[in-house]
């Protein structure tokens, strides 16, 4: 069902009943003159009961109205007393509903009913003006809660009485239709699909009573869509949504349905990798067909934007540098490494078309962090400084021994000297 179909079928049953309550009282009006100007047994009696329901037929669970049309034909107000036993399985529904028409202009004046939601029967006393031809309507909202197999309901007067004439009371009948069944496969409840996966919904409705047919049926998904049965599904916005289908029938006004939830993933970045200086990024992703756009930030500033696109379900592979702007800054820090943002915007593409595409609420925002060995260490300060004062030390030591070395080499001399004096 297109969308402005769809719409309008729920905008008219929205003021299905007010536009039927205001039919129900034309009719209900017309029957009375034909009461007054063609049935003299009934003018005899000086006032006259007519019931009429709003909707005949209608469906189990269905909100409908029974309404009652008093006309006076005396000189004298007259102050009407009569109990309703409503069709087999018909009661009064929740919350009830009571009006009074022409209560301002013509002196109907009705005592609230004590019958409450739930009621087999309605006692009904209301004044009714001495004006020949006016009538006071009342209506109260009933609910059916088995069908009638095809068979009118009649209800039944108990206790009537009048101020000073028995009115005459004309009882109506209702057919009560069987709901509509509904099919429902597609999706399974608790199903979970992969971001961007194709899946058609599957459901259909048939009317389940002879006199009855189908209005309309169609679903409505957590994000406003009307899916058609065999139109995709939202498999392009990451998390659990819910389909409700809906189906209406024509006659009796029946209404079932039914709501399924499912769960759909959504991607995640693989081998995410950065060459040493940052000379280049790399990352992997399975993510349908789309738009991929991924920027890099050192802290708050932006060094590194791609955009990749996508042109069907698989692996992707991303592999940008960053600008020289951001070469140059990466290439200034000193240390073992840096540790940069890395945030990819994933945008899948609509899928369906016509009225059944589904477009993505928002792209799918995720983000990693990424160590980037840095070409230029930075300097050991404290271990450097020892190492040069142990250097000394050393160099210090060395030149020592070479002293002693050659206060040795000396003292051999003077053996030497020595020995040759004594020789001589």
């Amino acid at each position: 069902m297109p969308k402005s179909t769809a719409t309008a079928s729920r905008f008219s049953r929205a003021l299905r009943g007010r536009a039927a309550l205001a039919a129900l009282a034309g009719l209900l009006a017309s029957l009375l003159l034909l009461v007054i100007g063609c049935t003299p047994a009934w003018a005899a009696g000086g006032v006259t009961i007519t019931t009429s329901f709003e909707n005949d037929p209608i469906s189990v669970n269905t909100t409908d109205a029974v309404g009652y049309a008093l006309t006076n034909t005396t000189a004298s107000a007259q102050t009407v007393t009569f109990t309703d036993a409503l069709p087999a399985g018909v009661t009064l529904d929740n919350p009830t509903a009571a009006a009074l028409t022409n209560g301002s202009t013509s002196g109907c004046n009705l005592v609230p009913p004590a019958a409450g939601p739930g009621a087999t029967s309605v006692t009904v006393t209301v004044t009714v003006p001495p004006a020949t031809g006016t009538a006071c309507t009342v209506w109260f909202d009933v609910v059916a809660s088995a069908p009638s197999n095809d068979q009118p309901l009649a209800d039944t007067y108990s206790g009537l009485a009048a101020s000073s004439v028995k009115p005459v009371a004309t009882p109506g009948g209702l057919i009560v239709l069987s709901d509509p069944t509904l099919s429902f496969t597609a999706p399974v409840n608790g199903q979970s699909f992969s971001l961007g996966e194709i899946v058609d919904a599957n459901f259909s409705c048939a009317a389940s009573d002879p006199l009855d047919s189908i209005d309309g049926f169609f679903g409505t998904d957590d994000e406003g869509n009307q899916i058609e049965s065999g139109g995709p599904i939202d498999t392009v916005d990451p998390g659990t949504h819910t389909l409700e289908v809906d189906c209406y029938s024509a006659a009796g006004g029946g209404y079932v349905s039914q709501t399924v939830s499912y769960n759909v993933g959504s991607y995640t970045l693989l081998g995410v990798h950065a060459a040493r200086g940052t000379d280049e990024i790399s990352y992997r992703t399975l993510v349908p067909a789309g738009q991929l756009l991924t920027r890099v930030f050192y802290g708050s500033k932006l060094i590194a934007v791609n955009r990749t696109s996508v042109s069907a379900q698989g692996v992707a592979t991303v592999s940008f540098r960053p600008t020289v702007a951001g070469r140059r800054l990466i290439g200034s820090l000193r240390g073992r490494f840096a540790t940069l943002n890395l945030e990819v915007s994933f945008e899948p593409q609509p899928i369906g078309s016509g009225e059944q595409q589904i477009t993505p609420v928002a792209a799918i925002v995720t983000s990693r962090e990424v160590k980037v060995p840095l070409s230029r260490p930075a300097p050991r300060q404290g271990k450097r400084r020892r190492g040069r004062h142990r250097s000394r030390r050393g160099r210090h030591r060395s030149r020592r021994g070479r002293d002693r070395s050659g206060r040795g080499r000396h003292l051999s001399r003077r053996g030497r000297h020595r020995s040759q004096r004594r020789q001589g």
